[in-house]
C-alpha cells in the first residue's frame, strides 16, 4: 500500500528585511520554469516540439496579499526586500497514523515590482497585493536545502545543479 503524506499550514510568519509584517493572508512563491526551444516542421516528427534548456531558469516573481497589518507598509516600497517566510506544517502519515510538525522556511531578496491596492468592499477588510521580481530564492525542509536558485549566478533543485555541466565543458 502506498505512503501518503498530508500537509496543512498551521502558522506562518513573513518578515521584511527582518521586520515581522502582520496580517498576510497569502503567499505566492515563484514558478521555476525553464525556457524553451521550439522545434518546428522538422521530417519524422508528427508534432512541433518545445524542448526546455534544464540549465536556466525564467524570471521569477512572487507576490504577498495582505489586510494593510501592522509593517505592511514596507512591503510596498521601492527598491530591494530580504524577504523571509517562515512556516509550520502539519504532516499526518496515513500509514503509521502519525500527526508530525514540519518547518519551511524560505527566502528571497526580490526587487518591488506593484501594488495592486485592491477593492473596497463593505464587510471585509482593506487589502493590496505586492508584486517582487525575484532575484536570490532559496528554500529549506526541516533544515535542509532543497532549492537555492540565484538569476546572477544559478544555484540546484534537490541537490542537482543548473550550471556545473555547463560550467564543466567550458573549462
Amino acid at each position: 500500500m502506498p505512503k501518503h503524506i498530508y500537509n496543512n499550514v498551521i502558522g506562518e510568519r513573513a518578515l521584511d528585511n527582518g521586520i515581522t509584517i502582520e496580517d498576510v493572508t497569502t503567499i505566492t512563491l515563484p514558478s521555476l520554469s525553464h525556457p524553451t526551444t521550439q522545434i518546428q516542421k522538422v521530417t519524422g516528427l508528427y508534432a512541433d516540439l518545445n524542448i526546455p534548456d534544464d540549465n536556466r531558469f525564467e524570471a521569477m516573481e512572487l507576490s504577498i496579499a495582505h489586510n494593510n497589518g501592522l509593517n505592511c507598509r514596507k512591503l510596498s516600497e521601492p527598491g530591494i526586500h530580504h524577504l523571509e517566510f517562515r512556516v509550520a506544517r502539519q504532516r499526518f502519515d496515513t500509514i503509521d497514523a502519525k500527526n508530525e510538525l514540519e518547518s519551511v522556511k524560505v527566502m528571497a531578496t526580490a526587487a518591488h515590482l506593484s501594488t495592486d491596492k485592491g477593492t473596497f468592499e463593505l464587510g471585509n477588510p482593506y487589502g493590496s497585493t505586492e508584486k517582487y521580481a525575484v532575484l536570490h530564492y532559496r528554500e529549506e525542509l526541516d533544515g535542509v536545502e532543497v532549492v537555492n536558485v540565484s538569476a546572477l549566478t544559478g544555484g540546484h533543485v534537490n541537490g542537482v545543479s543548473i550550471s556545473d555541466k555547463v560550467e564543466a565543458l567550458l573549462a
